[in-house]
């Protein structure tokens, strides 16, 4: 019976494909009427029944002929060909057809997008280089200006410092400005952005630990579809002069027509601590034979006071200073010695105190597709990066909407929503230079413990300070008591409309805003050396007494940011081509643009960090202003407001001579 049944089963097989019938035709260029050798016939992906038929398709012979013979329920076969647009053929009504393919002209063509138009790249003049953002995607990376790393030639990406979501100074051909900004243009969508300037100070020594944002920052990488870069003065003059050290396009990501798609990534990434083994300094015991022979140098007058060094200060705190330079290590006394020799086992590892292997995270999930009237692209990311110095970090939070809707033949509408929410956090390093972890890591004595025997922490008098104020300071003590943060939340709103009125003609508007919010916030408890700086800068004389005006305790510092800008812009396009020579490409429109700013800094002595309160500041009666330094509040307002007109023109003789200018006012 199992035979039986088995040979059953194939003979039913058979008989549903018995019943076949046989196509035949000549496949041709529908232009130049040559037979496409190579070309393909295969049976529709939505026929029915025919899934395990074999074969699935042949191949057009040397003359463009073809033969099929296939199941008599198929009903439509596609017909395709490299280099030309494939088409699905009705083959219910006859059996010998004759088939012209048309080339495929618009995947041939590069587009270009500036922003204002897409236009095809050989209808340009100027340099424009285009990279798609799935050729240089980058796992552990934050942002758009850092993923640019090394990618455009012509283009340099650097980072500002080391911090995690830190700032790229990004040039363009070089150095455009000497005293102006010198960063480039961001557009986003056709939206120029505005907070994008990393200062040319701002790796100084002042600046190199300031938390920094930009709003292109707040950029999602995975949203990204592609990055067009605007090089020279005739691409960039359709911007004006804002656009004098280049032009950055970027374009997001669109739902395409088809099923939703489903797109999950998650990445773990690791960033190694810092290797300082190469840097060669001296461990503990090293540290003291070269104190040691300084010390037992007489003819060294720069050390005469005997206050440099912590073998120079035991020797003349033991009177053995004068014995060591004449006599020698063994006619100083047994208690030098014992506390000399103590030093060469003592210290602390600054660089495992300071610095850390840092595992970090991001996180990525977008949902696309369409239908024939409305594509969808939403998404959501999470990145966390945590820095390589203790007590860094950065995180940020995305959600994109993109939809696109065909409300008629001619008519488009479409609204883009970019929202993200970002945290960067460290501790104060900014009162001197030698606070910043890099620097003391190098500079601290090696047989420095982090604390003293009772627990207290140690300073080193070695350090040295750029200003006239040298109160003590200890990095571990300063990174405890201390905290920097800064939060940004940005929303960016694109709304566009076109409308395609005849042939070759459209008109189109779009309105965006831009909304950027930052809080910073600087907090020293009382047992820091920022708060005791702020407290020995407070020092005035009155009747022959010093005295400090300041409060005991911390401080704390806020800065409120708002940002607000709008940008609306209405244009037209025609493009058309005359006696298949002459490609005539115009476009030409109005652009308003508002923007305003406020910043609010306040300032509060005497902080503590448990009660959350400040205490007063009593000035001296006698000062008539107020340092910079000791203001407790400051508010800023800035408004601009633009009218611009601006127009493009392309013409193209037979696909070899182009001509293209661009012209701008603004008002």
């Amino acid at each position: 019976m199992r035979k039986l049944f088995t040979s059953l089963c194939v003979v039913s097989a058979i008989g549903a494909y018995a019943q076949t019938r046989e196509i035949s035709g000549q496949i041709l260029d529908r232009d130049t009427k040559e037979p496409l050798v190579g070309a393909t016939v295969f049976i529709g992906p939505n026929e029915k029944g025919a899934a395990d038929y074999n074969p699935q398709g042949v191949i057009a012979d040397y003359d463009g002929n073809f033969t099929f013979s296939l199941p008599q329920s198929v009903k439509h076969v596609v017909v395709s060909y490299l280099g030309y647009e494939a088409i699905t053929l009705d083959i219910s009504k006859k059996t010998r057809h004759q088939i012209f393919l048309a080339p495929a002209v618009n995947e041939l063509q590069d587009i270009v997008i500036t922003g204002y138009q897409k236009i095809e790249k050989r209808k340009l003049t100027s340099a424009i280089t285009t990279v798609a953002a799935a050729e240089i995607k980058q796992v552990g990376v934050a942002s758009v200006d850092q993923l640019l790393d090394g990618q455009i030639a012509g283009m340099v990406s650097t980072p500002a410092n080391g911090g995690p979501g830190s700032p790229n100074r990004i040039r363009i051909r070089g150095t455009a400005s000497l005293n102006g900004t010198q960063d480039p243009l961001w557009v986003v969508d056709g939206l120029p952005l505005e907070g994008n300037e990393v200062g040319a100070n701002f790796s100084d020594k002042d600046n190199i630990d300031n938390l920094s944002n930009t709003s292109i920052a707040g950029l999602n990488p995975d949203d990204i579809e592609s990055i067009t870069i605007l090089k020279d003065a005739a691409a960039t003059a359709i911007y004006g002069a804002r656009a004098a050290n280049g032009v950055i396009v970027v374009t997001t990501k669109k739902g395409k027509e088809g099923k939703m798609k489903i797109n999950f990534n998650a990445a773990t990434f690791i960033t190694t601590k810092p290797n300082f083994d190469k840097l060669n300094l001296m461990n503990a015991s090293e540290k003291v034979d070269f104190e040691l022979y300084l010390a037992g140098r007489g003819d060294l007058d720069y050390r005469s006071t005997m206050s440099r060094g912590e073998i120079a200060r035991i020797l003349s705190a033991n009177g053995d200073k004068y014995t060591f330079q004449n006599s020698g290590w063994d006619a100083i006394s047994s208690t030098s010695q014992d506390m000399i020799n103590q030093l060469r086992t003592s210290g602390a590892n600054w660089f495992d105190q300071t610095y850390q292997t840092a595992v970090n995270q991001q996180y990525g999930l977008s949902l696309s597709g369409g239908t024939e009237f409305i594509n969808y692209y939403v998404s959501a990311g999470y990145y966390d990066e945590q820095g390589t110095t203790k007590g860094t970090g950065f995180n940020r939070f995305n959600l994109t909407s993109n939809l696109d809707m065909k409300l008629s033949n001619k008519l488009n509408f479409g609204i883009q929503i970019l929202g993200n929410q970002s945290k960067r956090t460290s501790y104060l390093t900014d009162t001197d230079a030698f606070t910043n972890p890099s620097n003391y890591t190098r500079s601290v004595n090696p047989y420095r413990t982090v604390r003293n025997a009772d627990g207290s922490y140690s300073y080193d008098p070695d350090i040295d300070s750029s200003s006239d104020v040298t109160p003590d300071f200890n990095f571990i003590e300063e990174s405890s008591n201390s905290n920097y943060e800064l939060k940004n939340t940005s929303l960016k709103s694109i709304f566009s409309l076109d409308y395609k009125v005849i042939r070759g003609l459209k008109l189109s508007t779009q309105f965006g805003l831009q909304i950027e919010k930052s809080e910073t916030e600087k907090m020293a408890q009382a047992q820091t050396y920022f708060s005791r700086y702020y407290y020995l800068k407070s020092q005035y004389t009155e009747n022959g007494e010093k005295k400090y005006f300041l409060p005991d305790g911390g401080v704390i510092q806020n800065w409120n940011d708002d940002f607000f800008q709008y940008n609306w812009k209405a244009q037209a396009e025609f493009s058309r081509t005359f006696a298949e020579k002459h490609d005539l490409d115009v476009m030409g429109g109005i652009e308003l643009r508002a923007n305003k700013s406020t910043n609010i800094h306040n300032k509060g002595f005497g902080y503590d960090h448990k009660k959350l309160t400040t205490k007063p500041v009593n000035f001296p009666s006698s000062w008539t202003e107020v340092p910079t330094r000791f203001i407790l509040y400051r508010k800023s307002y800035v408004e601009n407001a633009y009218a611009s007109y601006f127009g493009t023109a392309s013409y193209t003789y037979d696909n070899r001579y182009t001509a293209f200018g661009s012209i701008r006012f603004d008002g």
